[in-house]
């Protein structure tokens, strides 16, 4: 079961944590140290909402790459694709932040890699699915759909990332595996 959760990215003192400094990092690189220091939910956890089954997230993954007219495997080779967030972004594991980017990105810290994504992004990218969603999906892949629009929603409404997990991976980023 992927689960995304929606709190703070780290449970510990910000300047000691490696995780944060190379966030900070990248988010200066971007556009948005400010609001990453001073508005995104350092404290507050808000909610766990289960989206549903690895195969299912795949579904989806397939329906988004059919409509760019590709096959998923290839679209994540290329990086060609409409859905950057969605099918370059593995969405079992990794976190999405409230800014908006294009494109997924990698981060080493705590010795392990770390995939973020933009949740202003996918929201737009699930959005785009809606009509082939209600027209070519199976039942499993709209309700995984509908929990992860919820959670974006949920998460942008809070100005809060969410951490992505799955059952064989641990819900905080800040731990070592």
């Amino acid at each position: 079961m992927i689960t995304a959760h929606i709190k703070p990215i780290i449970d510990e003192d910000l300047k000691e944590n490696p995780l944060f400094h190379t966030l900070e990092i990248h988010m200066q690189r971007l556009g948005f140290l400010v609001p990453f220091r001073e508005q995104l939910n350092w404290t507050k956890p808000i909610d766990s909402i289960e989206l549903g089954e690895e195969k299912d997230l795949k579904g989806l993954k397939k329906l988004a790459a059919k409509n760019d007219g590709s096959l998923p495997f290839i679209l994540k080779f290329t990086k060609k694709t409409t859905f950057q967030q969605l099918i370059l972004h593995p969405n079992i594991n990794g976190l999405y932040l409230p800014f908006r980017f294009d494109e997924p990105f990698m981060i080493q810290a705590n010795h392990q890699t770390l995939w973020i994504g933009s949740l202003i992004r996918l929201a737009d990218e699930l959005k785009w699915l809606e009509i082939s969603i209600n027209k070519d999906s199976s039942p499993e892949v709209k309700d995984y759909w509908l929990r992860f629009r919820e959670t974006c929603e949920a998460a942008k409404e809070a100005f809060s990332p969410f951490i992505l997990s799955n059952q064989t991976s641990s819900p905080s980023p800040d731990k070592t595996t």
